[in-house]
């Protein structure tokens, strides 16, 4: 699995266990250890990561990651 992809699940399994209230997922994950894999997928990105996915995972703006990466955010430029 390339690291978009692991991004993406990561991101959408994020957003599910905050819906939920932050309660631990069937995998045993809590926000803390969901945050601190993106983290780690943040720092493997590498050059060829788009800016406006960088920005927004910096900016920990997730739901717009999460957007991005499934094609529905054609952003070229932060503006904020």
């Amino acid at each position: 699995m390339e690291w978009h992809e692991q991004l993406h699940q990561t991101l959408k399994r994020l957003m599910r266990c905050i819906e939920s209230g932050g309660a631990l997922d069937e995998g045993g994950m809590d926000l803390g250890r969901y945050l601190e894999q993106i983290g780690r997928l943040r720092t493997e990105c590498g050059d060829q990561t788009p800016p406006m996915l960088l920005h927004y995972l910096d900016k920990r703006s997730y739901a717009k990651a999460i957007d991005f990466l499934e094609g529905r955010d054609e952003t070229v430029a932060p503006n904020c």
